[in-house]
């Protein structure tokens, strides 16, 4: 049963996903647009937003993909801006948040998540 809710989760999580590029919410702050920013770190739903101790299989190799594409300062920025904004509206667990960078071995990828940062300054 716990398949179903995540199965659940992830739908709803590329349904936001689809309404805010749709209705332009979504924007592109650098190379990187905060839709592949979400749009890549949908199968790490469960574990950031649920209940789930770990991510699941498919969590690190879409986390993985995102960091290979997250080469200069402007990219970092990108992502923590889109962090910053879409973590309170998926209600993503902060701490969970910034363990997964460690958990799924990137370096790149590697930006704060929290409603305070000042993401201008991330180089």
């Amino acid at each position: 049963m716990a398949g179903k809710g995540l199965l659940k989760s992830v739908f709803f999580v590329g349904f936001v996903v689809a309404v805010m590029t749709a209705c332009g919410v979504v924007t592109t702050e650098g190379a990187i647009s905060c839709n592949q920013v979400v749009s890549a770190l949908t199968p790490c739903a469960g574990y950031l937003i649920g209940n789930a101790a770990t991510p699941a299989a498919a969590c690190c190799p879409a986390v993985k993909g995102l960091d290979a594409k997250v080469k200069a300062t402007p990219d970092r920025q990108a992502v923590c801006n889109c962090l910053k904004n879409q973590a309170k509206s998926f209600g993503v667990k902060l701490g969970k948040a910034a363990n997964l960078p460690g958990l799924c071995k990137v370096t790149d990828l590697n930006v704060p998540v929290s409603p305070n940062v000042d993401c201008s300054k991330i180089h």
